[in-house]
């Protein structure tokens, strides 16, 4: 199937797929279009009914994602609905299923410069000064992250017994003497452990550190843990 608007539906169809399929959709945006397909419905066969998907018009072009089995959004609602993105401005997606067992299949929706996620309800999609034909999520005022999905506050820092929400400055939960944590849930002192994400500026001392773990996740090295020496007796 070759599809050419700039948004719309693929779908195996209203009922189960059929045993040993093969079918191809060629998804054509124009050049370096961003491309998003949100995965409304997903259910196969698990390690033997695959979709796979590329970043191109051809099984040539690079292979972003090889879905198998079951994806269940994580609360009901199109904000939490799982996203692939393609950036060359077309997407190529092939399915094949076995000759033992089917499932309902998919339900995918395709957008040409969409913003991710519809904003998830906390934000606005807005064209970019620098890029027209680009879009961006500018978020309310409470949200950040590129699809305006991460809360500066979490449950609003309890307030008022627990804390309360600074946007004036970085823009985070400021607790109250009894209370710790990113959303000022955890008791003073506490046994729970919790993340935090400091704000580190290029070449601090404090960067330096030993016996530390760390895990590199796509453009971001996330450190946990380990000593930092920051003075010395000289």
């Amino acid at each position: 199937f070759r599809l050419t608007e700039p948004s719309g539906y693929l779908t195996d169809g209203p009922i189960n797929y059929k045993y040993k399929t093969k079918c191809t959709w060629l998804i054509e945006g124009y050049p370096h279009a961003v491309l998003r397909l949100r995965f409304n419905h997903f259910a196969t066969e698990c390690s033997w009914d695959h979709m796979y998907v590329y970043d191109g018009d051809s099984i040539y072009s690079p292979l972003i994602a090889v879905l198998s089995g079951l994806i269940v959004p994580e609360a009901p609602g199109n904000e939490t609905v799982p996203e692939v993105v393609t950036t060359s401005g077309f997407a190529l997606l092939h399915f094949f299923s076995d000759a033992a067992y089917n499932l309902t299949g998919f339900n995918i929706f395709y957008s040409i410069n969409s913003c991710p996620s519809n904003c998830s309800g906390h934000g606005k999609c807005t064209s970019s000064n620098s890029i027209p034909s680009r879009v961006f999520c500018e978020c309310d005022k409470y949200w950040k992250g590129e699809a305006c999905d991460i809360p500066y506050c979490k449950n609003n820092c309890g307030s008022p017994d627990h804390g309360y929400c600074d946007l004036t400055g970085e823009k985070l939960c400021v607790c109250n003497d009894s209370w710790q944590g990113p959303d000022c849930s955890l008791n003073v002192p506490s046994t729970e452990s919790y993340w935090i994400l400091p704000n580190v500026k290029l070449f601090s001392p404090s960067v330096g550190r030993a016996s530390h773990k760390a895990v590199l996740h796509g453009k971001f090295m996330w450190v946990i843990g380990g000593h930092a020496f920051n003075y010395t007796p000289s």
